[in-house]
C-alpha cells in the first residue's frame, strides 16, 4: 500500500472521508480516517466493495466491523507497507497542524481589520463634512458595522473550527501512543522501535554510533509457573519502571514480547551500551520481591543480555538476530552475564 505524497490529493481524500463519517455517524477516531481515508484513496478495491456492502446493510459501519476491514485490510501487510501507514498518521498530523495554524492567522488577522475600520469609522464622524455628505457617511458607518458583526460571527466559527482541531490533533496522539505502547509496561514496542530506527537512519551518516541491547529475564516460565501469571505481570512492570528509569534520551526501552527487552541505543557505541546493560543487570540482580498477595519474599530475578553494534548499512533486522546470537550466548554461559556480538 502506498498513501499519495502528493499534499493537495491527501487533502482531497480527507475532505471526502469526514463527511460520509459524519452523514453516516461514524466513530471519528483515527482507525475510522484511515479506513475511510483509504477508501477515497482507491488503495483497496475489496475493502471499497465491503465497506459499500456494510454501510448500504447498516445505514452505518459498525465499531466491530471496521477493526474487522481493517485489520483484514491494512494491517495485514508487510513491514514496508506498516511504514507507510505511520507516514499517513504523519501527514493528517502535519495537516492539522498547518490547518490550526491557518486558523489562527486568519482570525488574527480579521481581528486587525475590524479594528482598523472602527478606527477609520471614528475618524470620519469627527471630520465637519458639507452637508450632502452625511448621508455617506451613514451608509459607511452602516456598512462597517455590518462588517465587524460578520466578523464576530466568523471569529466564533473559527474558535469552534480551532477546538475541532485541536480535539483531532489530541486523539491522533493519543491514537499514535497507544500504538507505539506496550500497555503491560508503559515501554515503546516493537512497531515503534523500528520506527525510532529508521528515523535515525534518515537523518544520521552512516558512520554513526547505533547499538541494540536485548534483555531476556531468566527462567521467567518457571517463576510464572511457581508464583502465577498474576505476579509474574507484576515483575514485568518493575522490569518495565527500571529500564525506563535507566534510559536517558536517546536511550529508548523496549518490550519486544513476553519476557523479552530491547535498548535502542543512539550515539553509543558498543562500550557505552555494555555499560548501561550491566548496570541494569547488576541492579536487577539485587532486586528483592514480595508477593503482595502472601507477603512472601522472592529472590531477586536475573537476566541476560545481548549487544551488538550497527555496523554500516545494516538492516534492523540483522542487528536483532546478532543481539539474540549474543543473548543466547549469554544463557548458555550460565544466565545473568552480558555478551557482546563481533
Amino acid at each position: 500500500m502506498k498513501f499519495s505524497e502528493n499534499s493537495d490529493q491527501a487533502v482531497d481524500f480527507l475532505r471526502q472521508a469526514v463527511p460520509t463519517m459524519m452523514k453516516y455517524n461514524i466513530v471519528p477516531n483515527p482507525l475510522n480516517y484511515t479506513l475511510w481515508y483509504s477508501y477515497y484513496s482507491n488503495l483497496f478495491p475489496l475493502l471499497n466493495k465491503e465497506l459499500d456492502e456494510t454501510v448500504e446493510r447498516y445505514g452505518t459501519c459498525p465499531t466491530i466491523v471496521s477493526e474487522t476491514l481493517f485489520l483484514n485490510h491494512i494491517s495485514a501487510v508487510d513491514q514496508d507497507n506498516e511504514q507507510q501507514l505511520f507516514a499517513f498518521q504523519k501527514i493528517l498530523s502535519v495537516l492539522v497542524d498547518d490547518l490550526s495554524d491557518s486558523l489562527s492567522t486568519t482570525a488574527k488577522q480579521t481581528t486587525d481589520f475590524s479594528k482598523a475600520l472602527r478606527g477609520n469609522v471614528s475618524t470620519l464622524a469627527t471630520i465637519e463634512t458639507q452637508e450632502d455628505l452625511s448621508p455617506i457617511l451613514k451608509e459607511l458607518s452602516a456598512n462597517a458595522n455590518a462588517i465587524c458583526s460578520a466578523n464576530d460571527i466568523f471569529q466564533k466559527q473559527l474558535t469552534a473550527a480551532k477546538t475541532e482541531i485541536n480535539s483531532l490533533k489530541e486523539e491522533l496522539d493519543n491514537s499514535r501512543r497507544e500504538a507505539s505502547t506496550d500497555p503491560l509496561t508503559g515501554l515503546l514496542n516493537r512497531r515503534a522501535m523500528e520506527s525510532i530506527y529508521l528515523d535515525f537512519v534518515e537523518d544520521s551518516n552512516s558512520s554513526a554510533d547505533l547499538t541494540l541491547v536485548i534483555m531476556d529475564i531468566d527462567k521467567f516460565k518457571l517463576f510464572n509457573d511457581t508464583h502465577g501469571h498474576v505476579l509474574g505481570d507484576q515483575i514485568l512492570q518493575v522490569v518495565g519502571k527500571l529500564l525506563k528509569n535507566a534510559c536517558t534520551d536517546p536511550v529508548v526501552a523496549v518490550r519486544l514480547g513476553g519476557e523479552e527487552f530491547a535498548l535502542l541505543c543512539p550515539d553509543h557505541n558498543l562500550q557505552e551500551a555494555h555499560a548501561l546493560a550491566e548496570s541494569i543487570r547488576s541492579k536487577l540482580a539485587i532486586t528483592p520481591y514480595n508477593n503482595k498477595r502472601t507477603g512472601t519474599k522472592i529472590p531477586p530475578i536475573t537476566a541476560s543480555f545481548g549487544i551488538a553494534s550497527r555496523h554500516q548499512d545494516e538492516l534492523l533486522i540483522s542487528m536483532i538476530e546478532r543481539a539474540d546470537k549474543s543473548l543466547y550466548a549469554a544463557k548458555e554461559a550460565g544466565r545473568n552475564r552480558v555478551e557482546l556480538a563481533t
